[in-house]
């Protein structure tokens, strides 16, 4: 499987997931070939929307600044809420709030950062460490 296929495959599965919570959800097919700052999947649910930038590893670590500045451009029009999805490898997929990342001294994540679950960006259960 190329890294496209399993990025792609990883966006596919987030979108699912979206829909068995009961959110509208799309795939921006493409979202890394276009001049503007689009984001890999966008939900929507009573007026809320969420807008994800979706990164795959097998490293421990990720530098997310350039994808955290164009994703908060996005949000920054949409009024949607941010964040970046790691799916390190082997784990489970972690989400990290843009405005926390662009807080910190260095947008870099690893393994061992705290996160947020899926369902707890979807306001359905507490944070994970």
């Amino acid at each position: 499987m190329t890294h496209y296929q399993k990025g792609a495959k990883f966006e596919r599965e987030l979108v699912n997931k979206f829909w068995e919570h009961g959110w509208g959800a799309i795939r921006a097919a493409g979202s890394g070939g276009v001049a503007f700052p689009v984001p890999d999947v966008i939900a929507i649910k009573n007026n809320d929307i969420i807008i994800v930038e979706c990164k795959s590893t097998k490293k421990d670590r990720l530098s997310l600044k350039k994808a955290a500045m164009n994703l908060k451009k996005f949000a920054d029009i949409s009024k949607g809420r941010a964040y970046i999805a790691i799916k390190f490898y082997k784990k489970k997929p972690r989400f990290f709030d843009i405005h926390d990342l662009l807080s910190g001294k260095t947008c870099t994540v690893n393994i061992h950062d705290k996160y947020l679950e899926f369902e707890t960006i979807l306001g359905e259960q507490m944070i994970f460490m």
